[in-house]
């Protein structure tokens, strides 16, 4: 018997909050394998950057200007490929934008999982996953119809603790469901810190791998997805 459109689009529903779920635990592993793996760094997120970038120039280290801001400028260039990806596929009427994305990062964190250890090859490695960040964080930006961060928390705890409010204070049933979700997300998020650390431990700079698998995982949802809807 065939499924109902009802049942198919709570499907559809539940397989997209699968690209949002494992994206959110690859961002958290990431920023755990940096952090652990490559000199204590979080990667995804440039605000310690750039306030250590400034507190560097006001105390004239010279030495470290560097090593601050080309993690900053591999943000900006994510940032940028992603963009360029995309106008250069819906150019050619591709709708391969995200997978494209999701490839050219699975390469970058491939080329910097290879890289040995030491402080000039840490802070390569850093910008490379400072790259890969900015691009999922260009490309994947809502998830039914909410705006859900996959590579930091600040704003998923912000949007739970507002939809938590609404939800009580308004006694509206969506907004505690709102609540619910990015919860589970900023879970989500510790959850891929935690089993980054594990996989530091276990594997050493290999550990890039399994975000890497991660996000091999996501193009082959996004690939079911994408056939469920040419139906």
């Amino acid at each position: 018997m065939e499924p109902r459109a009802s049942d198919q689009s709570a499907l559809v529903a539940s397989q997209r909050m699968r690209v949002a779920y494992l994206l959110t635990m690859v961002g958290g592993f990431l920023d755990a394998y940096t952090y652990v793996e490559r000199g204590g760094v979080f990667a995804n997120a440039q605000t310690g950057n750039i306030v250590k970038l400034g507190i560097s120039l006001a105390n004239d280290a010279h030495d470290q200007y560097l090593f601050y801001f080309i993690p900053i400028c591999a943000f900006a260039m994510g940032l940028i490929s992603a963009k360029l990806i995309e106008e250069i596929l819906n150019r050619r009427r591709l709708r391969l934008v995200r997978r494209c994305v999701l490839a050219a990062e699975i390469v970058s964190l491939g080329i910097a999982g290879i890289m040995p250890t030491g402080t000039q090859w840490n802070a390569l490695a850093n910008s490379v996953v400072s790259f890969v960040a900015a691009m999922q964080y260009e490309t994947f930006k809502t998830f039914r119809g909410e705006a859900i961060v996959t590579i930091m928390s600040t704003g998923n705890l912000r949007k739970c603790v507002d939809n938590l409010f609404d939800g009580i204070a308004y006694r509206d049933v969506h907004k505690l469901r709102l609540a619910a979700i990015f919860l589970s997300i900023i879970v989500t998020f510790s959850a891929g810190a935690f089993l980054g650390t594990r996989a530091c431990d276990a594997m050493g700079r290999a550990a890039i791998i399994p975000a890497m698998v991660g996000l091999l995982l996501v193009i082959v949802i996004i690939t079911v997805l994408r056939r469920h809807n040419a139906r």
